[in-house]
């Protein structure tokens, strides 16, 4: 799943995820917003690194 819904959590077994920062990411855009409104150029920017929620539904490599 993407963005780690709360739905990971309810289901059998409960579902891995990928969770990304998006509190960062939204002030990383208000920043650049921001900067595009009043006429300057935006700076660039790196997004921050998602992690992996990992829960049951992911298991050790068969083989």
């Amino acid at each position: 799943s993407w963005d780690d819904s709360p739905l990971c959590r309810l289901v059998r077994p409960a579902l891995t995820a990928v969770r990304r920062p998006l509190a960062e990411l939204g002030a990383l855009a208000a920043v650049v917003l921001r900067e595009l409104l009043v006429g300057e150029e935006a700076a660039d920017v790196c997004a921050p690194r998602p992690s992996l929620v990992t829960r049951g539904s992911t298991g050790p490599a068969r083989g």
